[in-house]
C-alpha cells in the first residue's frame, strides 16, 4: 500500500509540475486532445451529480473504493460514504474547471489533474487529480487527491531595467 501511495504523489507532484509549467502563447490554438474531452465530460457530469445530490449518477461513476485524499488531517483518506454526506451538504452554486490535463497510464487508468474553482459563500479554489478506472465499458472514479491551490501572483509585464542603486 505504501508503493501504492509512493506512486500517486509522485503522479500528484508530476501532474501540478505540469500544469505549473504550462504557459501559453499568444495567438497559439490551444485544441482538447481525445481523452480531455471524455474526462471534461466525466468530470462535469460528476460534479453535477454532487452539487444535485444524484446519488444515482453518483453510484454508477464513483467505484465502491473511492476515497478522497487532502492535506487535512494527513494520512486519513475520507471515504465514500462520508464524502457523499458532505458533498449532501455542500451548497456549491456553479464551478469551473482550468488546465485540466489527462495521462493514460494503461488503457484502463487515466489520471486527470485540474484546477477547479467552485462559487459558494465564499469562492475556492483546488488543485485536484482524479485517478479512473475502466471497468468493462464505463469509467469510474477511484481516487482524489485534492488541495488548497494556492492564490497566482503574476510578474510585472514590463522589468524595469536595473537602476545600478539597491
Amino acid at each position: 500500500m505504501k508503493s501504492l501511495a509512493s506512486l500517486f504523489a509522485i503522479v500528484v507532484l508530476g501532474a501540478w509540475a505540469s500544469a505549473q509549467n504550462t504557459k501559453q502563447t499568444p495567438g497559439r490554438i490551444v485544441t482538447t486532445t481525445r481523452l480531455v474531452a471524455v474526462f471534461s465530460e466525466l468530470e462535469e457530469s460528476t460534479f453535477k451529480a454532487a452539487q444535485q445530490n444524484d446519488l444515482a449518477t453518483l453510484n454508477r461513476v464513483l467505484a465502491d473504493e473511492f476515497e478522497v485524499w487532502t492535506p487535512e488531517p494527513p494520512g486519513q483518506p475520507i471515504p465514500r460514504e462520508d464524502w457523499l454526506k458532505k458533498m449532501a451538504a455542500d451548497k456549491t452554486q456553479s464551478f469551473r474547471f482550468r488546465q485540466m490535463a489527462v495521462r493514460s497510464l494503461a488503457d484502463d487508468i487515466s489520471v486527470v489533474s485540474f484546477l477547479f474553482t467552485e462559487v459558494s459563500t465564499s469562492p475556492k479554489s483546488y488543485f485536484i487529480v482524479d485517478v479512473w478506472t475502466r471497468i468493462g465499458d464505463s469509467w469510474k472514479l477511484r481516487d482524489r487527491y485534492q488541495s488548497r491551490a494556492l492564490a497566482q501572483t503574476r510578474a510585472p509585464a514590463v522589468d524595469k531595467p536595473p537602476s545600478g542603486r539597491n
